[in-house]
């Protein structure tokens, strides 16, 4: 068979495993949304089927064989250098695909999606009910299973949380995220306490008023939530919005692309960032390359990239005193009653008011690394053996101490607050906080190219700050590993500097400090 013919073959299985994947994120989607309580063993065993198929599909001999007619192999992944560069790095990403999935015994990955499925729905309960003790069982089997795949796939001992961070973050190990997160966890936290300390002496500096705790109906909420999002860009034939106790974002087509959000009468703050958070994901998604259509590079490079995109839109450009100057008028008009005598200052400061919280994605800020990192510190642990998971509650307070200073009253707004764990998506958390650091080092090189790009803020207007992202990120797909994409756009390695400095000079003019 000639080359043309071999990658039109590969091409067609690479195909079903993609279609595969998009169905059970249609159910997934679905049981996060709309599926009824009673639903759940059955949506458990339809998507252990689906997933047992889809596992199937990726470690298809054939696969194999047309790789290597390819000349791809496990140390040389991209294959023949004779072949366009945009098929080579296919060839790289179902390689790696394929690799992982032959080293899967036959129905691990059935057996893990239906504990998965039901894991989920136990933990929504056990968060209802503040039973940390009713999850403990099922948190123990999605740590097996993380443990026994990450085994797998190659990763022993001590390198066991390596290979889950690698599925997340591929090229990147523990001792590195360690090295970047020191400087995060120290000057962080002696920001933050050199703000309580200004603000306990001194309230007005906190830019406290009523207006966030009021009540604010949940369906106008929701009718700035979408009108937010058409500003920004949206398009609303190529995805949805909708509720979900947990916001998320899912891909289940090119075309297809919906993001969930959540909304409380007493906080509308957490529904609108929320929106903006999720709206940044589904741009990633929506802006990859049309030509990557239907293949296996058509989605985000990795957690911590797309992260990196969710936390720029909502933190950088979402928490910014010219995007307030735009949209604030629109959100008082819908909220006259609770909002009319609020200025856009008092708004700004508002929704950058920094200080310990209990929440994650409640979260300012300032603070929010230093929940991933609390985060990040248990999951090694867990994995070094160093934790069992029933000792998880009492090392949750006694790291929040240590690095916000307030401790939670119950394990519902401790331990069992993150959805993460119980679909056993662990490795995971630390992509929150190095899309952070990613997205900063982007918008030092987005301010160079694009110098007037807070005026177009200022004015609404997102379409020259998309087509940069467009054109730098987004396009790429899956066809760049992180830190060539990152080297590829800022001509820099990953650092936490840019970050801190954005940090550090943002809340020291807030503040006064």
């Amino acid at each position: 068979m000639k080359t043309n013919g071999i990658l039109r073959h590969l091409h067609a299985l690479d195909r079903d495993c993609c279609l595969l994947e998009k169905t059970a994120a249609v159910l997934q989607w679905d049981q996060e949304t709309n599926l009824p309580s009673l639903g759940v063993k059955e949506r458990a065993d339809q998507l252990a089927l689906i997933e047992g198929l889809a596992h199937e599909r990726a470690a298809d001999p054939r696969i194999g064989q047309l790789l290597a007619d390819l000349g791809s192999g496990s140390e040389h992944p991209s294959g023949d250098e004779s072949l366009p560069p945009a098929e080579r790095d296919f060839c790289r990403v179902v390689r790696r695909r394929y690799d992982r999935a032959v080293k899967l015994p036959p129905g691990f990955a059935a057996d893990a999606a239906r504990a998965a499925s039901l894991s989920q729905a136990a933990w929504v309960d056990a968060r209802r009910r503040n039973d940390f003790a009713a999850f403990v069982p099922h948190l123990g089997a999605m740590v097996g299973f993380a443990r026994k795949r990450a085994e797998y796939w190659g990763f022993t001992g001590g390198a066991v949380y390596d290979g889950l961070l690698d599925a997340h973050e591929p090229g990147i190990a523990a001792e590195e995220i360690a090295r970047l997160f020191g400087p995060l966890r120290e000057r962080l936290s002696a920001l933050l306490k050199r703000i309580c300390a200004k603000t306990a002496s001194c309230p007005e500096t906190a830019g406290d008023r009523d207006f966030p705790a009021l009540s604010y109906d949940t369906e106008q909420q929701a009718r700035y939530s979408r009108e937010l999002m058409e500003s920004l860009g949206f398009d609303f034939r190529r995805g949805r919005l909708d509720t979900s106790a947990h916001p998320f974002t899912t891909t289940l087509g090119f075309d297809d692309v919906r993001i969930t959000t959540h909304y409380k009468k007493d906080n509308l703050l957490s529904a609108v960032f929320s929106t903006i958070h999720e709206s940044g994901h589904a741009f990633y998604e929506m802006d990859i390359n049309p030509e990557l259509r239907e293949t296996c590079l058509a989605e985000g490079v990795s957690m911590g990239i797309h992260e990196s995109q969710s936390r720029l839109w909502e933190n950088v450009f979402g928490r910014s005193r010219a995007f307030w100057e735009y949209q604030f008028p629109r959100l008082k008009a819908l909220f006259p009653g609770q909002l009319g005598s609020v200025t856009t200052d008092v708004f700004y400061r508002a929704v950058n008011r920094a200080g310990p919280s209990l929440i994650r994605i409640e979260a300012d800020e300032l603070s929010y690394s230093l929940h991933i990192i609390l985060r990040f510190e248990l999951e090694r642990r867990l994995f070094s053996g160093d934790l069992e998971v029933e000792d998880l509650p009492r090392a949750w307070r006694s790291g929040m101490k240590d690095l916000l200073g307030i401790e939670p009253e119950t394990d519902a707004e401790g331990v069992l607050q993150d959805v993460h764990w119980s679909m056993g998506s662990f490795g995971y958390f630390p992509s929150y906080a190095l899309g952070n650091l990613y997205g900063l080092q982007f918008l030092k090189k987005l301010r160079q190219d694009l110098p007037g790009y807070e005026g177009d803020i200022a004015r609404g207007v997102f379409s020259a700050i998309r087509q940069w992202l467009r054109e730098n990120i987004y396009t790429w797909g899956r066809r760049l590993d992180p830190a060539d994409l990152l080297f590829k756009v800022t001509g820099e390695k990953l650092s936490a500097a840019p970050f801190l400095e954005y940090i550090e000079t943002k809340y020291t003019e807030l503040y006064g400090l």
